[in-house]
């Protein structure tokens, strides 16, 4: 019989080759000295790599496997279809100046653990200039494909990019090394890839951001494992938004006497600190949402963590208007995940930052949510393997900070009395994001008619829209995760509870938790049994299909 661990150790091992910042953010090592390659051969050999990996899943019987080896199988075998449709069908060199754009590939290389850093620092740094000019030709092929959102993102990355290269060399590490010419080398390539765009694309620009209805719903079978359509899970997004929406009414009556959601909206926001403290508050809510957790004894605590609260970096500013997470990686012998916050420019930016949302957010983004989630993966064997950590379900990893949002509602710490309110108009966002994802790209949705959409229902300025929709247009099936994944898991909790007398909510977390971020749709019947995971299938979706 085949080694399945040997045949997923052989595949990666080549697959990195192509994706080198994958390797290093998986705790890889042996990459860190490359960008992504782009050339008509590389194309070529990560096709027939792709096309023997599946020729090779082939010859496996289910039988002969462990549950485990089967799950990570299956996964492998949807990343590879995946991958090889978008190859075949779609290339990417042609439509996505955003991809090309290695500031990534630099910055984290201030924060993983990587073997001879200054060498890979200036071997990634050397190759920008180059990779960038390759970058132009391919652009110049048929830029009528590219889609306009996603080159005017291009356009401020580049030109942010460049910026924060520039500043690189303060860097407590990276003054070390003695880089200065490579860094302004790189800085200015970055420069002149951003003039490119704008002077030689801007006017030729007008792809599809698109993926349409036979990719959306290949990524909803493949990526996340619901076998439902589009149109079913447009579905659950409005009945989910109008029982929302109904719920959330009722709560501002309560609150104020009347439906004027915006209305207190504003009140709310009126309540915030001074941006000197607004770091500090961050850390002082982390510290009490783990003190929390770690005493209502809500699920395990991971044996070694750290968290720390940084300011966004200038070149993920336009990409995070306010805060977020980033992972440790695998091998990250602290586990220190980072918390991104973007201080406004004056206190008129502060409102999203307001006591109560606040509160909200840290439990979303940290304790018990995605930095408690993904570091409990990373510490496991059997929930960080490659094809696990490499593929995540936004179902799980989204669906599970959102659900953690409720649950520190119900027990206690987010115990305002507005709490509820944001708790509420919170998930009535996500609501709206399953049917945006849908419409955006199955329906012909326009980016304006978008926006005004969610202006009028959160109340979003048009920045705040446009900022927000730019990523769904990249990341198809990732908006819906977040509601979808959340009613999945309410709806399990929910039937566990009613079936079983010594239902234990510790034990439901960490039994979801202990698979890693794999489809909610694929831990359910796995760790609950397939008949609850009919039932809950039924109960979510039934009233769509």
């Amino acid at each position: 019989m085949a080694d399945p661990d040997k045949l997923i150790r052989e595949y990666y091992q080549s697959w990195f080759r192509f994706h080198p910042e994958a390797a290093v953010d998986a705790g890889v090592e042996g990459y860190a000295h490359l960008l992504t390659p782009c050339d008509d051969d590389d194309i070529g050999a990560l096709t027939a790599l792709n096309e023997k990996m599946l020729s090779a899943l082939e010859e496996f019987n289910e039988q002969d496997l462990n549950e485990d080896q089967r799950l990570d199988l299956d996964i492998l075998r949807s990343a590879a279809l995946l991958e090889l449709k978008e190859l075949v069908e779609k290339d990417w060199r042609q439509r996505d100046p955003l991809r090309f754009l290695p500031t990534h590939a630099i910055y984290q290389l201030t924060l993983r653990e990587v073997q001879d850093l200054p060498a890979a620092f200036s071997a990634r740094l050397s190759a920008i200039p180059g990779h960038l000019r390759s970058a132009r030709s391919h652009l110049q092929v048929d830029p009528a494909q590219i889609p306009p959102n996603w080159l005017q993102a291009a356009i401020v990355e580049a030109q942010q990019g460049a910026a924060w290269l520039r500043q690189l060399h303060h860097h407590p590490v990276v003054s070390r090394y003695r880089l200065d010419a490579e860094l302004d080398s790189a800085a200015h390539a970055l420069d002149d890839y951003g003039r490119f765009l704008e002077s030689d694309l801007s006017r030729l620009a007008q792809g599809d951001y698109a993926c349409g209805q036979e990719q959306f719903e290949m990524l909803l079978r493949h990526r996340h494992g619901l076998d439902i359509s589009a149109d079913a899970l447009h579905q659950l997004g409005q009945r989910l938004f109008d029982e929302t929406l109904l719920e959330l009414r009722a709560v501002t009556r309560e609150l104020q006497g009347d439906e004027d959601i915006d209305g207190l909206t504003q009140k709310i926001h009126a309540r915030h600190e001074s941006i000197d403290t607004l770091l500090d508050s961050y850390r002082q809510v982390m510290a009490q949402a783990r003190a929390f957790v770690a005493e209502k004894k809500l699920l395990s605590l991971p044996a070694r963590e750290s968290l720390k609260v940084v300011e966004t970096p200038l070149f993920l500013r336009h990409e995070i208007p306010f805060a977020a997470y980033l992972e440790p990686a695998r091998n990250d012998s602290r586990q220190q995940g980072l918390y991104y916050v973007s201080l406004p420019d004056s206190d008129a930016g502060m409102g999203e930052h307001n006591a109560i949302s606040l509160r909200h957010t840290c439990v979303h983004e940290a304790w018990p949510g995605h930095h408690l989630q993904f570091v409990t993966a990373n510490l496991r064997p059997q929930s960080s393997t490659l094809p696990r950590l490499l593929n995540p379900s936004a179902t799980l990893y989204e669906g599970w900070a959102l659900y953690c949002e409720q649950l520190m509602q119900e027990q206690g710490f987010l115990d305002a009395p507005e709490s509820r309110f944001i708790l509420l108009k919170d998930r009535l966002w996500r609501a709206l994001r399953i049917m945006l994802d849908v419409e955006l790209h199955t329906r012909g949705l326009s980016l304006e008619l978008a926006s005004e959409r969610m202006q009028l229902w959160l109340g979003f300025s048009p920045a705040q829209a446009l900022a927000d929709l730019q990523w769904y247009t990249r990341m198809p099936t990732v908006p819906m995760g977040y509601a979808t994944g959340w009613a999945l898991i309410n709806a399990t909790r929910s039937r566990l509870q009613l079936i079983d007398d010594g239902f234990s909510l510790r034990d439901f977390h960490d039994r979801l938790l202990s698979m890693g971020s794999v489809p909610v749709a694929e831990v359910i019947p796995r760790r609950f049994g397939e008949p609850l995971w009919k039932s809950v299938r039924r109960e979510v979706f039934a009233r769509a299909e």
